[in-house]
Order: structure tokens, then C-alpha cells, then sequence
């Protein structure tokens, strides 16, 4: 049965190792997905969901990058205390993480109603105010790098502060070939889809990696919680070479 045993620790070992792996890539991953939404989270307003996301992605790069490397440690050492404790740890986030996924896909509409009423109220509703330059930039770069006008549509800046002062117009990053040289364009000329429609496509896109990817971090820590239940009972209190 020895041989049995030594496949046990090889193969947790190696389960450690990829978490590690994928723990500092979801950590690189949130870190580029954060750089592209600072460009234009401003125009969400202050404690917006789109900044929290990138913050949510690393904390759990870095989470499962401490889970791995301390479990490639107590396999190292074969420490049955460590190990113990690494695989509750192990076990606990993976109850958790199914009930944040459930909980996800059943709020995943809540979370685009709360983006869109973020992105109407701060960066249409304030654009061109002279106290709000920040968030003008913002949604003009927003604007200009989706290809997209308003929150829904063009048809939002209807009514806004800017729109009273630039009658059936919207501004210059709705509309292709203008630059902040131009006041704005006519609405006939600008881009139908709004920036929230736009992003969703964007995220729909993505979502077959992403559920690949869950599923993946998924059988992971189960197949390592199964491998370290295993090993315990054949440690003991015992610390032997590997």
C-alpha cells in the first residue's frame, strides 16, 4: 500500500501546486482587469461595483495562492496538524465559494440594474458640470473606447444637465470621427447601443472561460480535500520523509 500513499502525496501535492498556479493568476488577472477600469470608473461614481470587482478578483488570487503554497508546505514537511488545518481551510472556502457562485448567477441582473443606475446618475447626469471634470473624462473615454453613448442608449441624454444646454445633441465621444475639439454631434449621428448594453456583450463573451475556470478551481480543492483526508489517516502524528 505504500505506493498507494506515495500517489496520494504526489498528486496533492501537484493539486497545491496548480492552486498556486492559479491563485497568482487570478492576482495578475484582477490586477490588468482593474487597470482597464480605472480608465473609466469614474463615470460609475464613488464605491461603484466596477471597482469592487477587480478588488473581489484579487483577494481570491490571493487566497488561493496562501492556501496553496502553505499546503505544498505541510506536504513538504508532512505536518499532520498542518495539513489538518490547511484542508478545513480548504474545505470551508469551498463551501463558501459555491454558495457565492449561487448567489451570483441568482443576483447577476440585480448587479446590471445597480451598474446601470450607477452610470445614470454619475456620468450622464453630471457630465460637462465644471466641478466634474473627472467624471466628463471618464465617460467621453468610456464612450469612445466602447463605442457606445449613454447608459441604455443615446437616448439617455435626453433631459441631463448637458442635454438642456445642447438641444437633440450628445456629446462628441458618441459619435465617430470627433475629437474634444467638438461641442458635441447630433443624435441622429451617434452610436445607438448605450455603454451598459455594450459592456454585458463584452462579459457574455468571457463567461464560457469564466465557468470553465470555476468549475476547474472547483474540482481542485475537492480533489485535494479527498487526496488530504486520505494522507491524515496514514500520518497519524507521524513526520517521515516524503
Amino acid at each position: 500500500m505504500e505506493w498507494y500513499f506515495r500517489s496520494l502525496r504526489f498528486f496533492l501535492a501537484l493539486f497545491n501546486f496548480l492552486l498556486t498556479i492559479t491563485g497568482g493568476g487570478l492576482l495578475g488577472f484582477g490586477v490588468h482587469i482593474s487597470s482597464k477600469t480605472a480608465l473609466f470608473d469614474n463615470a460609475f461614481g464613488s464605491g461603484n461595483l466596477i471597482t469592487v470587482i477587480p478588488i473581489a478578483i484579487i483577494a481570491f488570487g490571493c487566497v488561493l495562492f496562501v492556501i496553496g503554497f502553505t499546503g505544498c508546505c505541510s506536504i513538504m514537511f508532512q505536518v499532520t496538524c498542518l495539513l489538518n488545518l490547511h484542508l478545513t481551510i480548504v474545505s470551508m472556502i469551498l463551501l463558501g465559494e459555491i454558495a457565492v457562485i449561487a448567489l451570483t448567477f441568482g443576483m447577476s441582473g440585480t448587479v446590471a440594474r445597480t451598474l446601470t443606475v450607477q452610470l445614470r446618475e454619475s456620468g450622464v447626469e453630471q457630465y460637462g458640470k465644471s466641478s466634474m471634470e473627472m467624471i466628463t473624462g471618464a465617460m467621453d473615454k468610456m464612450q469612445g473606447t466602447l463605442g457606445c453613448c449613454g447608459a441604455n442608449s443615446s437616448l439617455d441624454w435626453e433631459g441631463t444637465w448637458w442635454g438642456e444646454r445642447h438641444h437633440s445633441m450628445v456629446p462628441w465621444s458618441c459619435c465617430e470621427g470627433r475629437n474634444s475639439f467638438d461641442e458635441g454631434c447630433q443624435m441622429s449621428e451617434a452610436r445607438q447601443l448605450g455603454c451598459m448594453p455594450m459592456l454585458m456583450i463584452l462579459i457574455k463573451d468571457k463567461l464560457t472561460l469564466v465557468y470553465v475556470a470555476v468549475v476547474a478551481i472547483l474540482l481542485l480543492q475537492l480533489s485535494m480535500a479527498i487526496c488530504g483526508c486520505a494522507l491524515t489517516h496514514k500520518f497519524g502524528s507521524k513526520v517521515e520523509p516524503f
